[in-house]
C-alpha cells in the first residue's frame, strides 16, 4: 500500500510566495547568526551581519535550483 503525501504548507503557496518566505528566513537567520557569531570572527558587528547575509543566500540557491519553476 502506497500513501500519496500531501503537500506542505509551503508547498501550497504560489511560487512567488514560496520564494519570498524562503528568502527571509535565510535572510534573518543568516544575520542574525553573524550578528551573534561577530566576536568569534573578529570582525565588527556590521561585517558579521553581512557575512551572514552572504552566508544565508547559499540555502536559498539550493533550495531554488530544486524548484522545478526555475528549472523548466
Amino acid at each position: 500500500m502506497q500513501t500519496q503525501m500531501s503537500p506542505g504548507w509551503l508547498d501550497s503557496k504560489p511560487f512567488e510566495v514560496q520564494l519570498i518566505i524562503v528568502a527571509t528566513v535565510c535572510d534573518l537567520t543568516g544575520a542574525s547568526l553573524g550578528y551573534a557569531l561577530h566576536p568569534q570572527l573578529g570582525v565588527e558587528p556590521l561585517i558579521g551581519l553581512i557575512y551572514g547575509l552572504v552566508a544565508g543566500t547559499f540555502p536559498l540557491a539550493i533550495w531554488l535550483f530544486q524548484q522545478p519553476e526555475v528549472r523548466s
